[in-house]
């Protein structure tokens, strides 16, 4: 009889073991499922944040320094809040300081400020997590409306 429960403690035991590992397991592969994913979303972010950069150098360099000259007072005004409002959104999600001080250098044209190209090229680094071998700033292609 003593035999007999061991035997059936020992089976209930290892089901009861074999249960744990299951769920060990499915929640490991949960986890690194969701870690990936979480990854995955957070590069989507971060391109949709870069293509955002791209059109806000596109846009400010499109009248060339001559928007007053170009656009009527209500246009003028809301291209500057456009601008604006971009220029805010970059400060708040890029987390590299040195790199936003370099971009609102930029934008300030002060005579020290690296070329658009130049950000654009560190701003490509900070997503991907490296140095770019190949690619120059000189490589970028810029459509001039002169």
């Amino acid at each position: 009889m003593a035999t007999i429960v061991q035997i059936l403690i020992g089976v209930v035991f290892q089901g009861l073991v074999a249960i744990w590992l299951k769920s060990r397991l499915e929640a490991s592969i949960k986890h690194e499922y969701d870690r990936a994913l979480e990854d995955y979303r957070f590069e989507i972010y971060q391109r949709e944040q870069a293509a955002k950069i791209a059109t806000f150098f596109a846009r400010w360099v499109k009248y060339n320094a001559k928007e007053s000259k170009v656009l009527n007072a209500k246009e003028l005004l809301d291209y500057r809040e456009e601008l604006t409002r971009m220029s805010y959104e970059l400060c708040l999600w890029i987390h590299d300081e040195v790199l936003v001080r370099k971009i609102m250098l930029r934008l300030i044209n002060d005579e020290n400020a690296l070329s658009i190209k130049e950000l654009l090229i560190e701003i490509r680094e900070l997503i991907l997590g490296k140095k770019c071998k190949i690619l120059k700033a000189e490589d970028i292609v810029n459509w001039s409306a002169e």
